[in-house]
């Protein structure tokens, strides 16, 4: 009811889970009543009115050491907002990270969403970075392509470089959130198959694409181009220090690669403070969509000797 519009695939795909998940609820709670094991990682709130929940919040470890900790899923139901519920949720779920020894806690909100927004803000929240979504309605067309010299592709096995390309790019602050893994990156047999499936089965592509001047990767781009019915979809990774010089060749291989495809939409999402990429975007035919923001709160004095200590 909260969050059907805004889902993107990861949310669907938590949402099924939990919905599993309620079939065993006895189970869990046997387990957590004899362990302890899901304190951290199960935990949250309701706001219970006549028998039924008309609020949700949920507060989990966001990292082994239960520094950070996340809040989410802060929902009211329609005829129950503008109580201060959402307020009185956010509060004990405060409370609740700082018992458990928390020093920071951790969201996530649409910039859309004003209300919430400047709720978290009168809470001491401050803004970390954010994440923009762009959709161009149908693939933008490109008359001509200047080679870039030093665009080549590059396999799936040196997932390690871009690995360490988007750490570069992205720092620690970015990942407040969400740790950037390994796993993101590393193409298991089972994804190397399918993507060998689907070009033969002629439903798309997956391109990668690499700058690379030196050992190191400067800038890359990864696209899925679909012959079927759907959306392509871009993402770019570049160094900060290199803004602005290698993001437009990447994003024009990438609209010209298109041009032997169907003209379905196309989608990226992209750092906020990658300005220079989200204007040549706009130029060439795309609209921003929504802006994730990451926000967090101190919870404990001794916070900012604990984030020198932190490994996202």
């Amino acid at each position: 009811m909260a969050f059907a519009a805004e889902l993107d695939d990861r949310g669907s795909a938590a949402l099924r889970e939990m919905r599993t998940m309620s079939h065993f609820g006895g189970l869990l709670g046997v387990l957590n009543r004899g362990t302890g094991e899901f304190n951290d990682l199960l935990n949250g709130f309701v706001w219970v009115e006549q028998g039924h929940v008309v609020g949700n919040i949920t507060v989990q470890r966001a990292d082994k050491y239960a520094t950070r900790w996340q809040i989410a899923n802060v929902a009211v139901a329609p005829g129950f907002r503008g109580r201060g519920i959402s307020r009185r949720l956010m509060e004990v779920a405060l409370e609740h990270a700082t018992r458990a020894g928390g020093l920071w806690a951790v969201l996530q909100v649409y910039q859309a969403n004003t209300v919430a927004y400047h709720l978290y803000k009168s809470l001491g929240f401050d803004d970390v970075t954010a994440m923009m979504d762009l959709r161009a309605p149908r693939a933008p067309l490109v008359s001509a392509l200047t080679p870039h010299p030093l665009i080549k592709p590059f396999a799936a096995s040196d997932w390690q470089s871009l690995y360490e390309l988007v750490n570069h790019q992205l720092g620690s602050h970015a990942q407040w959130w969400r740790s950037i893994r390994r796993t993101d990156f590393q193409a298991t047999f089972e994804d190397r198959l399918g993507e060998w499936f689907w070009r033969l089965a002629g439903r798309g592509v997956h391109y990668r694409r690499v700058i690379q001047n030196s050992p190191r990767f400067e800038a890359a781009l990864l696209l899925d181009a679909r012959r079927w019915r759907g959306e392509h979809c871009m993402q770019l990774w570049v160094r900060p220090e290199q803004y602005g010089s290698y993001d437009r060749p990447l994003i024009d291989w990438a609209l010209w690669q298109l041009q032997h495809y169907p003209r379905w939409p196309i989608r990226i999402s992209v750092c906020t403070e990658h300005r220079s990429a989200i204007d040549y975007l706009v130029r060439s035919g795309f609209a921003p969509q929504r802006t994730l923001v990451t926000m967090r709160r101190r919870l404990a004095e001794d916070a900012d000797a604990a984030i020198a200590d932190e490994r996202p």
